[in-house]
């Protein structure tokens, strides 16, 4: 709806006691004449986490950004010659991401067992989706197996690949970081420095790896951040703050 977004439902009734919840209520405009209640675009996540905390879940159909486009390709063969395709669950799994590009798709959190293949899962949806993509990882050494597989199994090139880390802080097509770099501030009166990697690129995906360790840091930055397409990969989603719907709020569905 031009610069807003609109929240409606069948149950007008509901809508008018959305309208007067005190959590609800500044992440609105107005009222559009169709009866539904406009939503500034900022708070597209914000009020999501208060609708689900009212009890009444939304569903996101207000789409995504592009983000700029990248070639990718998966590999048939990888590096050392084994042969390379994604299991039939796997692909599966991308297919339900992305939904055949329409807004019902884009967004979610996909849960396979341990040693089942996230990673590989990632990265059919990265040749789907064909975009520059940050990914978000819980340790230096996942972040370097992620760039260790994307360069094994995909043709991206190693000078579109990015380390942002503690030691370096390389921002390309595809970068690659840590919920540890992504946390840390020089002192509890500052911001998160890095936080500005999120909007700093034209990013068209932000992949969340083991996102159930998602730190509460991130779960701010990510409820700014719905128009980006978002992937959750885990194989669990019991974390020990409780706060799994804010997982489901802000990155997707199962």
């Amino acid at each position: 709806e031009g610069q807003h977004l609109l929240l409606v439902s069948e149950d007008r009734p509901l809508l008018v006691e959305i309208e007067r919840h005190k959590h609800i209520a500044p992440c609105l405009i107005g009222r559009h004449l169709s009866g539904g209640l406009l939503v500034d675009p900022a708070q597209r996540g914000h009020i999501k986490q208060a609708l689900l905390q009212f009890g009444y879940p939304a569903e996101d159909l207000a789409g995504y950004v592009s983000g700029a486009s990248l070639e990718i390709a998966l590999r048939e063969t990888t590096l050392d010659g084994r042969s390379f395709t994604l299991r039939d669950y796997q692909q599966e799994a991308v297919d339900v991401f992305y939904a055949g590009g329409s807004s019902r798709g884009g967004s979610g959190v996909i849960v396979l067992p341990c040693g089942a293949g996230k990673t590989v899962v990632g990265l059919g949806v990265l040749a789907r989706l064909q975009c520059h993509t940050l990914i978000l990882t819980p340790s230096i050494v996942a972040a370097r197996q992620w760039i260790h597989e994307i360069l094994d199994k995909t043709s991206v090139p190693a000078d579109a690949i990015g380390e942002y880390s503690g030691e370096r802080k390389e921002v390309r097509p595809i970068t690659v970081t840590t919920y540890q770099v992504l946390t840390y501030r020089p002192s509890r009166s500052t911001d998160f420095p890095h936080f500005a990697l999120f909007n700093e690129h034209d990013w068209g995906l932000i992949v969340y790896d083991e996102v159930h360790l998602l730190p509460a840091p991130v779960f701010r930055i990510t409820a700014e951040i719905q128009a980006r397409r978002r992937l959750g990969l885990t194989a669990t989603l019991i974390r020990e703050d409780g706060r799994q719907t804010d997982v489901f709020s802000l990155i997707g569905p199962k």
